[in-house]
């Protein structure tokens, strides 16, 4: 609990902290991508967007997002995304990175152990650019809550990310900013963000 209290004030301001150094690499489109009607987010698995309730969590996955939600399919054109800030949480909901719209606590076990029934080791991209200012933030994940791999849990590698992402997207990362060439630990309480 002491560790708790003294590191939570240091993370507050890692998150709020601005970035003043370059930035750790860009995300590039190819080609336009739609943004489905009632919806703020595309996602995209095995290179080729996939339906929300389409979507294998247990194989590597990724969301595009935006900051509008609209009654009509929205455009993203192609074009360079700034990454300003890279993170990695690991989170019991998919779509937690967001925050929820209304506060609540969510039973996440099943039968009474409370348990996880889902892990998501997420890596966000956060994303900026002068042309399209809507485009926000590229979340990848899986469900690493499988049996016989909890002591091997872990964020994607560079690879896997690509691999989600294919051939529309070309992710380009600053060498020394960021090493996701690997299955390295960076849970949250070893990895600080870049532009801290």
């Amino acid at each position: 609990m002491r560790l708790a209290v003294l590191i939570l004030p240091l993370l507050a301001g890692c998150a709020a902290a601005p970035n003043n150094g370059p930035d750790p690499g860009h995300l590039i489109l190819l080609s336009a991508l739609i943004i489905p009607p009632e919806s703020a987010t595309l996602r995209l698995q095995y290179g080729h967007p996939v339906a929300r309730n389409a979507v294998r969590e247990y194989d590597p996955f990724c969301v595009f997002e935006i900051n509008t939600v609209s009654d009509s399919p929205q455009n993203v054109r192609p074009g360079a995304f700034r990454i300003t800030r890279i993170g990695y949480s690991i989170d019991t909901l998919a779509d937690a990175a967001s925050g929820l719209p209304y506060p609540t606590s969510i039973k996440v076990g099943l039968f009474s152990d409370h348990r996880p029934t889902h892990l998501y080791y997420k890596t966000l991209f956060w994303l900026n650019s002068e042309h399209q200012p809507g485009v926000r933030l590229l979340t990848c994940m899986s469900n690493q809550n499988m049996p016989g791999v909890y002591p091997f849990m872990r964020h994607l590698t560079l690879p896997e990310i690509r691999a989600a992402l294919g051939t529309d997207f070309r992710l380009e990362l600053r060498q020394g900013f960021v090493n996701l060439d690997s299955s390295v630990d960076r849970s949250p309480a070893l990895v600080r963000p870049h532009g801290c």
